[in-house]
């Protein structure tokens, strides 16, 4: 038997009953709880119960239920199937429970035996184990052993970023491959106490809360990690944090999910929509001994970093104002900046910075000379500052604790920080995924920690100048606290 989908060709008939079974059944229980709870009591797993929509209408649901069910793949490891668990759950059960019909427990049980049926060609198919060539080492499965960390990354470069803290160039990291067939990698760290800490990692396949919900939901079913963490980048609030600074997330939310509701009225004789979201706030936090150490942290792991950190764009608009400032103030003592020393390293996109302070009529570039507006705004930089042009981009990330909003849509909007203040007091960083991993911790009831740094602002200068740099200090500060923080629990 090549198929493992074992319902997928279910005849029509026996569909259209088990669809009235399934939905008899949901009209007598209580609701969003008793649909999830009856599936919990069957023995389903959390991963495919958590990609369900339990606020559906019951036929929609019951639809989608099925539909599950039938994309459903068993393995000769892994030879259990939700539908025939919830089958035998509800005949097992007094039948007036749920109060069904003959005909809707006749189905159950009909469902049973095709199944069982199906996984025992499945299994009679399974060549001998001596007959079974030696799978690659990229493609092997995973042996038994204890997870201690499972870390998801939304996207490849961060995981990439993650498995190069290995100071190998990532390739001390074993590849294995999950129920599915798709990558994760793993690999033994020593922690400080001498004992050793075993990290799981993988990317989805595509950024977003549902690529994010899925992978780590099946990766805990099969891994059994003892902690669930995330790490890669985000936008920061460009009042609190600093480019490539680093947040962990106390608390995470999701601000753009609640109830719609959409105004229409005539104006001038068109037809002017408006909206109104009444949100539906749910957070998830940090435990509290986890900050408590976080705000004690060592600052050692700083010394890990491996990638340059680049020069903002602010550094380098300031650092060329301030020198062309004092070379048209003093030539015969200052250099030109356009053949200063160094430009290269402080003003590494000089064509760009050139181009960036004309459109904000700070300077001209023929003639190469301030503005009135520049000239002011050097005088009163150093007026405020006279010890100090304070231009320069901080040598190393700070480490932050708080809040981190999770949207489903990339933010270019330099308002961004401003409206989310009327949902959370102050919030750090936005991004697109940290509060799916909240929510995946709490179904499984295993601690989370989100650590991602800012790439960006979320504003019109939104670019990936930042991007790699952020996603190693946020991998390195995450390993680093697991392998030496007294708060993990071994």
């Amino acid at each position: 038997m090549n198929n493992s989908k074992i319902f997928s060709d279910l005849a029509l008939d026996e569909t259209i009953k088990l669809e009235s079974a399934l939905q008899n059944l949901f009209l007598n229980i209580d609701g969003v709880a008793g649909r999830r709870g009856i599936l919990r009591n069957a023995g389903i797993d959390n991963y495919f119960i958590a990609n369900l929509d339990f606020n559906l209408g019951i036929s929609e649901f019951t639809t989608i239920l099925i539909s599950k069910f039938k994309d459903y793949s068993v393995s000769r490891s892994n030879p259990s199937h939700p539908l025939i668990q919830l089958a035998d759950y509800i005949l097992k059960q007094p039948q007036q429970k749920y109060n069904l019909d003959d005909e809707n427990i006749e189905i159950f049980r009909i469902i049973i035996l095709i199944g069982q049926k199906k996984l025992e060609a499945l299994t009679a198919s399974s060549p001998q184990t001596n007959q079974q060539s030696s799978p690659s080492e990229s493609q092997k499965s995973s042996p038994v052993s204890k997870i201690d960390v499972l870390v998801i990354t939304a996207l490849k470069d961060e995981l990439d970023a993650l498995k190069i803290c290995d100071n190998n160039s990532g390739k001390s990291w074993e590849e294995y491959q999950d129920n599915l067939g798709y990558s994760y990698y793993k690999k033994t760290f020593g922690h400080s106490n001498g004992s050793n800490l075993t990290i799981a990692a993988a990317s989805a396949v595509d950024m977003g809360e549902n690529r994010t919900t899925e992978l780590a939901s099946r990766l805990i079913t099969q891994l059994k990690p003892s902690y669930l963490a995330m790490t890669g980048i985000c936008a920061g609030n460009k009042e609190d944090v600093f480019l490539g600074d680093v947040i962990v997330a106390d608390r995470v939310f999701k601000f753009d999910y609640g109830k719609l509701i959409a105004y229409y009225e005539e104006i001038a004789g068109q037809k002017i929509r408006t909206e109104e979201i009444f949100h539906d706030i749910t957070t998830y936090n940090i435990k509290p001994l986890w900050k408590h150490k976080i705000d004690n942290f060592s600052p050692d792991w700083m010394n890990t970093i491996q990638t340059s950190r680049p020069k903002s764009y602010l550094h380098q608009e300031r650092w060329l104002l301030h020198k062309l400032y004092d070379y048209q103030q003093e030539p015969n003592s200052y250099q030109n900046p356009v053949n200063h020393s160094e430009r290269q390293s402080e003003c590494p996109e000089w064509k760009k910075i050139i181009t960036r302070l004309s459109e904000q009529e700070l300077l001209t570039i023929d003639p190469f000379k301030f503005t009135n507006n520049g000239l002011k705004a050097v005088e009163q930089e150093r007026l405020l500052n006279p010890d100090n042009q304070r231009y320069q981009d901080k040598l190393s990330p700070e480490v932050h604790i708080g809040v981190i909003a999770t949207t489903s849509k990339v933010q270019k909007d330099p308002e961004i920080f401003e409206r989310l203040k009327k949902l959370q007091r102050k919030a750090l960083g936005v991004e697109m995924e940290s509060a799916a991993i909240g929510a995946v911790a709490e179904i499984h009831e295993i601690p989370m920690i989100v650590v991602k740094s800012v790439q960006d602002y979320a504003d019109y200068d939104k670019n990936d100048k930042f991007r790699f740099y952020a996603a190693e200090t946020s991998a390195r500060f995450l390993l680093a606290f697991f392998a030496t923080s007294s708060a993990i629990i071994r």
